[in-house]
């Protein structure tokens, strides 16, 4: 099950691409560059999972999850005007979820009400173009309040909300703002820098937690980036002691379709020291037909020794989802049963186009713990696992992604679970946007 030191994200963001909104104008004065603008994102969801947790989900996890159905909203306010020489922008939101009957994260389990409303977005922030004549296309911005923020793949940093148990939606994951947050930046064509201060925003009973940081990143121009980022992670819990998160990364792609990437994090502290990192190659044939493009990933996130006196499992912090298996490993595995923490994985992915509104995704897992003996297994193989996704853009508002996944637990799994049966997994998803 997940858990992190920052505790924030306790479902991945909407797998299916979010349309790009029609704003609705409500209000615009052209002499002052101001505007009023209105968007709304709506989602809807049914899920079906047979033998979920290898046939023994009543056992693990105290019901059975093999139907269930979210739905989503969050309609949202933008407004922007000429503030100086630069703009004062604002924004405000709210979330509502809910979710009928119980969920495969076994979130909802044994609760009555399992959906809620929210406020989301409620930042407001100043911008100003052009600052420095030494960078091109540099902008300065500085913002307050509850809002979203992202570090590269979104492996350290991506989502400050929580979703599931009585908020319901827990697969949606509509909730990704942090609140009484602060984020300064420097950003240009070649060169960002960050300054943050994040706040994540959890369920009731879970930890809350704080991150102060920055983040420094410099690009080739759309070939190549390299960046590194610091955060000082600390939680409400009393015997924690504060951690020290320092993570590079670098990505190049060549013009011949040949792309690299990796990542490295080290966490430290008094009582915690481990590490995490992925490494990906990639090629895209560009010119053959539906443009395949072929991805290997390994990535390991270490586990805790129980021989040591330190705690190596590493702490996931406010991961979240930029792209299918980024960072919820496995639309099974990752959506549902394990965090990142602990956790090997090598990864094969085929992604193609046969149309401009649709790409299909097929994606092979092969999942071992770090450290088996701290889940209380003996055996490190958790599973493989093999997931079909299809996303479609219907029109310039709606969207739909279907998931097929099958999950075949190994001696780890089974050891765990008490189940061997194959967990399969169904999904279909509608998004609106205007």
């Amino acid at each position: 099950m997940r858990s992190a030191v920052f505790y924030v994200a306790a479902a991945a963001g909407a797998a299916a691409p979010r349309c790009a909104p029609a704003e609705q104008t409500l209000y615009r004065n052209a002499e002052r560059a101001t505007e009023l603008t209105l968007n709304l994102d709506a989602i809807g969801a049914v899920y079906q999972s047979d033998d979920a947790w290898f046939g023994e989900s009543d056992a693990f996890l105290g019901a059975p999850v093999d139907r269930w159905a979210e739905f989503g909203v969050e309609p949202t306010l933008s407004f922007e005007t000429r503030a100086g020489r630069g703009s004062l922008f604002a924004a405000l939101s709210g979330v509502y979820t809910s979710t009928i009957s119980d969920d495969a994260s076994g979130s909802t389990v044994g609760l009555d009400d399992t959906d809620a409303l929210t406020l989301e977005q409620a930042h407001v922030g100043w911008r100003l173009d052009d600052v420095f004549a030494a960078l091109e296309g540099d902008t300065l911005s500085i913002a307050a309040g509850r809002l979203d923020y992202s570090i590269g793949t979104g492996l350290l940093v991506d989502d400050g909300g929580a979703d599931g148990g009585d908020r319901g939606g827990w697969y949606l994951g509509m909730r990704k703002a942090f609140w009484k947050s602060l984020v300064a930046s420097l950003d240009s064509e070649t060169w960002l820098f960050e300054v943050f201060q994040l706040k994540n925003q959890p369920r009731a009973g879970d930890t809350r937690g704080e991150a102060r940081g920055a983040n420094v990143e410099y690009r080739f121009g759309d070939r190549a980036a390299l960046g590194t980022s610091y955060l000082r992670v600390d939680t409400d819990e009393p015997l924690f002691e504060p951690l020290d998160v320092y993570s590079a990364r670098v990505s190049w792609r060549a013009g011949n379709g040949l792309e690299l990437a990796a990542e490295y994090a080290d966490e430290g502290s008094s009582q915690i020291d481990a590490t995490g990192y992925y490494a990906q190659i990639g090629y895209a044939f560009d010119s053959r037909p539906w443009s395949p493009e072929l991805r290997f990933r390994r990535a390991r996130f270490s586990g805790d020794d129980p021989a040591t006196a330190l705690d190596e499992r590493f702490r996931e912090i406010a991961y979240g989802m930029t792209d299918w298996g980024s960072w919820y490993q496995g639309e099974i595995t990752g959506e549902y049963a394990l965090g990142n923490g602990n956790l090997e994985s090598r990864l094969a992915r085929l992604t193609l186009a046969p149309s401009d509104d649709i790409t299909v995704d097929v994606m092979y897992w092969r999942f071992t713990l770090d450290q088996p003996a701290s889940f209380g297994a003996t055996a490190d193989d958790w599973g493989d696992e093999l997931d079909f996704t299809v996303e479609w853009a219907a029109s310039e508002t709606v969207s739909v992604t279907g998931v097929l996944g099958v999950l075949r637990p190994g001696d780890a799994g089974e050891q765990i679970v008490g189940g061997s049966s194959d967990w399969t997994h169904a999904m279909l998803l509608v998004t609106y946007s205007w």
